[in-house]
């Protein structure tokens, strides 16, 4: 029996796994850029020729991006920190990044300006786009942290009271 045929298929399997691998994983890979900018308080999602995205930046600015913000598997997923220029990346890890229909909390603090959260969609491509995020001159707060302590049973109350009660 010729073992020549067996072993180039199951080569050819392989190199086809390698490769659907190989593809999965860079398309797990999304990075958004963004700018914080001297404003309102307010999170868009622009392009760098937006007039927004030419004003001065505002350094020092810390950037946290949340997921499943109101579930109980919520977890922040990527943080950043403005350089010189208001610039920051914000790197996400996670499959499905940008293109599955999810919303998104985001959350910025700087000392000397107020809080900036809210919640959005991540755009399915991140060419040419850019976050520009713009702070008001104030008092910032600490994040507060997501509740990550609520019970399964409190997850199910949240969507209906009656779960639990006793009959």
């Amino acid at each position: 029996m010729n073992a020549g045929p067996m072993r180039t298929a199951r080569n050819t399997f392989a190199s086809l796994a390698l490769a659907t691998m190989a593809v999965l994983a860079a398309g797990c890979s999304y990075s958004l850029d963004g700018k914080v900018t001297e404003g309102f308080g307010s999170v868009i999602t622009g392009r760098p020729t937006d007039p927004d995205a030419r004003k001065s930046g505002v350094q020092g600015a810390q950037i946290e991006l949340i997921r499943d913000p109101g579930n109980m598997k919520r977890a922040v997923v990527a943080r950043a920190t403005s350089g010189s220029d208001g610039r920051f990346i914000l790197d996400v890890p996670g499959f499905g990044t940008g293109w599955m229909d999810e919303e998104w909390h985001i959350r910025i603090r700087r000392s000397g300006y107020e809080n900036v959260e809210s919640a959005f969609r991540l755009p399915e491509s991140t060419s040419d786009r850019l976050l520009i995020v713009s702070m008001r001159r104030g008092t910032s707060v600490p994040f507060r942290e997501p509740d990550n302590a609520r019970s399964l049973m409190d997850e199910a109350k949240s969507y209906d009271p009656g779960i639990g009660g006793i009959k």
